[in-house]
């Protein structure tokens, strides 16, 4: 799944702000589309395979094909922003692009308040100012919304089974250090005591979310950053493994051929052999 997203394009197609009025009931009209509802005011029921009570700071994430009834509180309505797109993944063994019908690995609702709270509702508000039907700047600065949210909207999922807000911080705070600070050296020891936990606990947490180690992930996050090097740059094999947190060239060729299959040079002329 997280493959799909890596390869996810969308294309917007309605974008909306819903003000109800007390008493309004309504059905999700579009279910061919994937769906972002934003609770910005208000109470009220969303009724699909069981009821769930709505109001402010809510996120929903329908699928395709999913049936919802919506209604409002008679005393505070319902203000919802609305996002419908169409999902395609590209790179597959096919060739082209395939829409995708299925889920997103997205949940079906998070509840927010504080900062996550804000941080959403500025999305779902550059996604109404900047989306233009047929304008392709605006179309293109809406969609950089989406997938904005997409990805929150995923972090903010796997941070939500840590096991305590504690715990979601360091695992964030330990991932962030990794995706930052590849190039340096890393001990793990060091590093989950920085974050206020063990060092067995940061591992728990890695198998946890990203069901892989924390070695396991910053020897593929140092891969995945080679890779761009080789193909992108005259840097030597030496010049790479230094920039990418080597230790030296014979660790970096050795550590690539696992994670690949195939020696650095060898993986570079089999890329480039049809440049």
């Amino acid at each position: 799944m997280e493959s799909l997203l890596r390869q996810l394009h969308i294309q917007i197609q309605w974008v909306l702000d819903k003000a109800t009025s007390p008493g309004w009931r309504d059905i999700r009209q579009n279910r061919d589309a994937h769906t972002f509802y934003w609770i910005k005011e208000g109470r009220g029921v969303f009724r699909g395979e069981a009821d769930y009570p709505v109001r402010s700071g809510m996120l929903f994430y329908l699928r395709p094909g999913l049936s919802l009834a919506m209604e409002t509180d008679e005393r505070n309505p319902l203000r919802i922003a609305m996002v419908l797109v169409s999902a395609y993944q590209g790179g597959t063994d096919e060739g082209g692009w395939k829409k995708i019908d299925e889920a997103l690995p997205l949940p079906f609702r998070l509840e927010t308040k504080g900062d996550a709270a804000s941080g959403f509702d500025g999305l779902f508000r550059d996604i109404e100012a900047w989306w233009v039907p047929g304008q392709a700047d605006s179309e293109l600065m809406a969609k950089s919304a989406v997938y904005r949210l997409i990805g929150t909207m995923h972090r903010e999922a796997r941070l939500e089974g840590a096991g305590s807000l504690l715990a979601a911080d360091a695992f964030a705070r330990a991932k962030q250090a990794m995706d930052r600070g590849y190039m340096n050296e890393i001990r793990l020891s060091e590093l989950a005591s920085s974050c206020g936990i063990s060092e067995s606990h940061l591992r728990h947490l890695f198998k946890r979310h990203l069901r892989i180690s924390p070695k396991g992930y910053l020897s593929g996050l140092r891969g995945e950053h080679a890779k761009k090097q080789l193909l992108y740059t005259d840097l030597t094999m030496k010049e790479i493994a230094e920039s990418c947190g080597y230790a030296d060239e014979f660790h970096f060729s050795k550590s690539f051929k696992k994670l690949i299959g195939l020696p650095p040079k060898a993986w570079k002329s089999l890329m480039t052999s049809g440049s």
